[in-house]
């Protein structure tokens, strides 16, 4: 999907309809290899090509969705569940096809990056207390041997780990020099936050999580003043993120 019509309200527009979307998927089972191949299609403008980087991309997402699935009923986590990272999947592939169309990628870089976010919250265990870069580290090592064993080569391997890495909070000042691929991974990772009814129901699920951890500032993602710091703290909006309309979403 792409913007409606032209204008102020075009951007705003694009992104209620991929909310709607996204929120029309979480109705039925989470199926990250389905979001994947949604994505690649998108990001690529057609068929991705039929390469190791491809074979790798989907055997980092068989493996998210396995993991997930193989947490007792009820027991994955209330935000970092196979939910979100398909939605961040998703998200991706749509900023990583504008990017694309906008002549900033070519098909090679937008397939990384959809990889990259199959891989930014693979095998996450749910809020712990553990330091968030600790979580990304062991996220982009464990993508990275999936995809070696997939067969992409090492500078591939090394590109999508420091894609996942890029997730991490705090992100970088927005005057400094980041890889576009980087700016497009933080956003397609907060992209359902920021949507106003996937968002609530995102703050919700993170308090959830938090809760279940017993940290003392659970309450906080759930309350306005809280929702409102989070808003607040994500970085300029790029190009490709504006065109989806995050930055009038943020805005309303």
């Amino acid at each position: 999907m792409s913007g409606a019509g032209h204008g102020p309200a075009a951007p705003l527009a694009a992104a209620r309809a991929f909310e709607d979307a996204l929120l029309a998927r979480r109705q039925g089972p989470p199926d990250v290899p389905a979001a994947l191949a949604e994505a690649l299609a998108e990001a690529c403008g057609g068929a991705p090509p039929d390469d190791a980087a491809v074979a790798a991309a989907h055997a980092i997402a068989a493996e998210v969705q396995r993991f997930g699935a193989a947490f007792p009923p009820g027991a994955e986590p209330a935000y970092h569940d196979r939910h979100h990272q398909a939605e961040a999947i998703l998200a991706m592939g749509r900023l990583c096809g504008l990017a694309r169309r906008a002549g900033l990628l070519d098909a090679a870089a937008a397939t990384l990056g959809v990889a990259a976010m199959a891989a930014h919250d693979l095998h996450h265990p749910g809020h712990s207390g553990e330091a968030s870069i600790s979580l990304e580290q062991r996220s982009a090592a464990d993508a990275a041997g999936i995809a070696a064993a997939a067969g992409a080569p090492q500078a591939w391997c090394d590109a999508l780990g420091r894609i996942v890495l890029a997730t991490a909070m705090p992100q970088p000042a927005e005057d400094e020099d980041v890889p576009l691929l980087h700016r497009l991974a933080h956003e397609a990772d907060v992209c359902g936050s920021v949507l106003p009814r996937l968002g609530r129901r995102l703050s919700a699920a993170m308090a959830a999580e938090l809760r279940a951890a017993e940290d003392p500032a659970a309450p906080v993602p759930a309350t306005h003043a809280g929702r409102l710091a989070f808003l607040r703290a994500i970085p300029r909006f790029t190009a490709p993120a504006e065109a989806l309309g995050l930055g009038a979403a943020r805005a309303a």
